[in-house]
């Protein structure tokens, strides 16, 4: 019943299917490699390589692939990027290998070198949009707004990049004053209803920009109403209002949005809130290069993390972040993305470079621990809680750290904080959100406190008495020490309507079952509970009990040995390990 650490964001911004951004990686008959630092490196390596025997050029491109697909197994990026584009400098008139090797630097955060190879790519192809991407994003975020634009008009139509071009094109024409041109381009945006609503949250932050207040929050209606990017809408409005003197407006748009999601902890609407509660000044007007790199960080995380396709939603995070690389949300996005393909440590350093005054500080430090915790490094894991907890304390770091404790089965150490977390909290917050006394709970069960913990159990069963995690853990509970046996079938039964796939939960009917001597039946809802739970050790292990108790001693050792595999606790190693040497009788007694 392990508690998981684990807090991500939501992603619920996505609509209708549109153009798929992402490029295709070239095949094996392209003879694809990499890494080039400079144009005067490609163009010595392939002069270089031509003057050599055919077979020698042949063999050091095909290389460069071997080792370019190598390093994309193993997910090292850099590696990746390296051996393309080294690919590239031997075959420098290769469009399509130009174009894997500029997404692969990309994707690598080498932005001097992504602009580089979007050079020689858009020298092979003017209207290749991700090098006019790459080029224009470079301009704007220089603040060269006429520049980035020769890049932004050229971009092709029809491969994925045109609305992506378009955000920053947009921007580019506020940046020249040509506010006009840039509300129709936002509204020429054609990638789908969800890019539709993508374009409206622009246009609403210009006419707010202007000070057209009726067009402003005619637009922002429109995105809040299908609750497309709810946060960079909301803090786009405050900003509006404060702009305008209206700061106490401000303030009661920000506490009504944190009222309706349970209250707001950490993160930039509490950052606003606590600024503007302190009467502090906030940045009320953001650079056209920020603006752009705001509105390619909604929709690679809204809508192309969403559906997965985690190589087009990096693309853009980098791309915003070339823009304005003070965009700690493109940053924790971009961390949660490099987690999702498994590049655990270039998640780390994406996480790593929010700082500590950032609002966005404590989700990132969540989200380093949860990586570390990952990797099996509890003690790291810890310590970056603590730190958190200590310079931002709040509910959210203060049940994280508790959760961590519970995840090393430390209850002592996480009792406390779940102490301090429910006297901190109001009887009619502990009512709409028990759970915190569910995990005191717990804590106190395994401190062989059990009579406290029932009171709390039972709290939270009164005011959710359909929460199937509670009727199961209880009526386990009861059936394990032999009391209440009644009342615990019941329970563990509602449990099992409610979930009816649960490994756990079925699990607990089966050890009721077994409890009570009846081992056919246990049986039967054991071997449904392993095949919902092949993994868990604890269930396992039941289903070798009962199958001893059944005379069946062969199955019932292979069992308690493949239980042995599945990272049992350490008491539970003990136990199996006298089963496996005594038989099931061996194991009374061992602690």
């Amino acid at each position: 019943m392990a508690v998981a650490l684990i807090i991500r964001i939501c992603r619920k911004d996505f609509m209708s299917p549109i153009k798929n951004l992402t490029l295709c990686v070239c095949t094996l008959a392209l003879l694809v490699g990499c890494a080039s630092t400079s144009m005067g490196a490609q163009e010595e390596t392939t002069t270089r390589a031509k003057d050599e025997a055919p077979y020698s050029f042949s063999a050091r491109l095909y290389g460069d692939y071997l080792a370019a697909s190598y390093a994309n197994q193993l997910g090292d990026a850099k590696a990746r990027s390296q051996y393309f584009s080294r690919a590239f400098a031997l075959e420098p008139e290769n469009l399509a290998l130009g174009r894997t090797s500029l997404e692969f630097a990309l994707t690598a955060g080498d932005n001097a070198l992504a602009r580089t190879l979007a050079i020689e790519v858009h020298a092979l192809d003017e209207y290749d949009g991700l090098a006019t991407a790459v080029l224009g994003a470079h301009e704007l975020a220089k603040g060269r707004f006429q520049e980035s634009l020769e890049y932004f008009g050229s971009a092709n139509d029809g491969i994925g990049l045109e609305d992506v071009n378009s955000l920053m094109r947009g921007w580019a024409q506020v940046g020249l004053g040509n506010h006009e041109a840039a509300l129709e381009t936002f509204t020429q945006l054609d990638g789908g209803k969800y890019f539709e609503l993508i374009g409206s949250l622009q246009k609403a932050k210009l006419y707010a920009r202007m000070g057209d207040v009726e067009n402003a929050d005619k637009f922002f209606a429109e995105v809040d109403e299908i609750g497309v990017s709810a946060i960079e809408s909301l803090l786009s409005q405050v900003r509006s209002l404060v702009k305008r003197d209206e700061k106490e407006k401000a303030l009661r748009l920000l506490n009504a949005f944190a009222d309706k999601n349970g209250g707001v902890f950490t993160g930039p609407v509490r950052a606003l809130i606590d600024a503007l509660e302190a009467d502090q000044e906030i940045e009320v007007e953001l650079s056209p290069a920020a603006l752009a790199s705001r509105a390619l960080t909604e929709p690679a995380f809204g809508y192309y993390g969403a559906q997965e396709q985690y190589q087009a939603a990096e693309m853009l995070l980098q791309l915003a972040l070339e823009l304005d690389p003070d965009n700690d949300k493109a940053k924790l996005f971009l961390g949660s993305v490099l987690e999702d393909v498994g590049r655990k440590e270039d998640a780390r350093q994406a996480y790593g470079l929010i700082d500590d005054m950032s609002p966005y500080t404590v989700s990132a430090r969540l989200s380093e621990a949860n990586l570390y915790f990952d990797d099996d490094d509890s003690e790291a894991a810890l310590q970056v809680l603590e730190k958190i907890y200590k310079s931002h304390p709040s509910k959210i770091t203060q049940s994280a750290l508790g959760r961590a404790y519970l995840i090393i089965e430390d209850y002592a150490s996480a009792l406390p904080y779940y102490e301090a977390l429910i006297a901190d909290m109001t009887e009619a917050e502990l009512i709409d959100n028990p759970s915190p006394r569910y995990i005191r709970g717990i804590c106190l069960e395994r401190l062989d406190r059990w009579q406290d913990a029932v009171v709390d159990f039972e709290f939270v069963l009164k005011h959710q008495p359909e929460n199937s995690d509670v009727l199961n853990y209880l009526g386990y509970t009861w059936v394990d020490k032999g009391v209440n046996l009644t009342k615990a079938f019941e329970m563990i039964r509602k449990a099992v309507a409610l979930e009816p796939k649960s490994g756990a939960i079925t699990d607990s009917l089966g050890w009721a079952h077994y409890k009570l001597g009846q081992y056919s039946e246990a049986r039967i809802k054991l071997e449904d509970a392993v095949e919902y739970s092949p993994t868990s050790a604890t269930i396992v292990d039941h289903l070798g009990d009962v199958y001893w108790k059944l005379g069946r001693i062969r199955e019932a050792g292979y069992q308690w040995q493949r239980a042995l595999t599945l990272d049992p606790t350490d008491k539970e190693v003990r136990v199996l390990k006298a089963k496996l040497k005594g038989g099931l009788g061996a194991a009374s007694g061992v602690e």
